[in-house]
């Protein structure tokens, strides 16, 4: 009868199993750190997307700023000499006509205040402002357009006393000539002819329109000292974030 005999399986010392864990360990700990570090990079690749696209916004808010202001200015001068006219006595023809196209002209002219948040509103709704790393930065991106968002008061009082000049004018203008001197087709408005005259004297519903010019001259003042500083703090962010972030 024969008889088998199996290899004998020497056991293996402990500090083989132990090299085995600790191989095992490193292996799973560069695993984690090389995804860690991958994400981290593909975080800091789309932190970068976004800045570039808020100086863009910032920089369209630049140039809206730079527009606005002038055209606020001008806005504000017919505003004031048409006040000037409708409290004075005796007009000429010319300032008679004149008038007229400032009462229509100074509302017109008259935009509501906009900012470009485009790029901002995007990160803060789908949750991406926590990839903004540095507290210095995102402080001061938060502090420009919650002061961009407290413009929504103004908005709100500008519209309101617009509403309430254009009401009142009703009362004192002739409004054929309002549609006389209107172009429709490439809306802008011209100086009459004729000498056309006011559907009132009456010194009271004057003065009531001037009082309603008065606080929207003020309202557009008010917005032209905010859009300097705002024009101001979009250039020194858009200079800061791209010295953060080597743009």
């Amino acid at each position: 009868m024969e008889v088998h005999h199996h290899p004998h399986t020497p056991q293996k010392k402990w500090t083989h199993y132990l090299w085995e864990f600790l191989m095992l360990f490193f292996a799973v700990t560069l695993g984690f750190f090389v995804e860690n570090q991958r994400e981290h990079y593909v975080e800091r690749k789309r932190e970068k997307e976004y800045i570039r696209s808020m100086i863009e916004d910032l920089k369209t808010d630049v140039k809206y700023f730079t527009a606005e202001l002038g055209a606020r200015k001008r806005n504000r001068i017919m505003t004031d000499s048409l006040i000037t006219l409708l409290a004075q006595k005796n007009r000429s023809e010319f300032e008679q006509e004149r008038m007229y196209y400032f009462a229509r002209y100074c509302i017109a002219g008259v935009e509501l205040p906009q900012f470009h948040d485009r790029t901002y509103d995007q990160m803060k709704s789908s949750g991406n402002l926590r990839l903004i790393h540095g507290k210095n930065i995102a402080d001061s991106i938060s502090d420009y357009y919650f002061n961009a968002k407290e413009l929504q008061v103004n908005i709100n009082q500008t519209q309101a006393r617009i509403l309430s000049a254009i009401e009142f004018e009703g009362k004192i203008f002739d409004g054929m000539v309002f549609q006389q001197i209107l172009d429709k087709n490439n809306f802008v408005f011209k100086q009459p002819d004729g000498n056309p005259a006011l559907i009132t004297d009456d010194k009271t519903i004057i003065n009531e329109l001037i009082i309603r010019l008065h606080y929207l001259i003020s309202i557009s003042a008010f917005t032209e000292l905010y859009f300097n500083k705002m024009n101001t703090q979009a250039m020194q962010l858009i200079s800061f974030l791209q010295e953060q972030y080597h743009i």
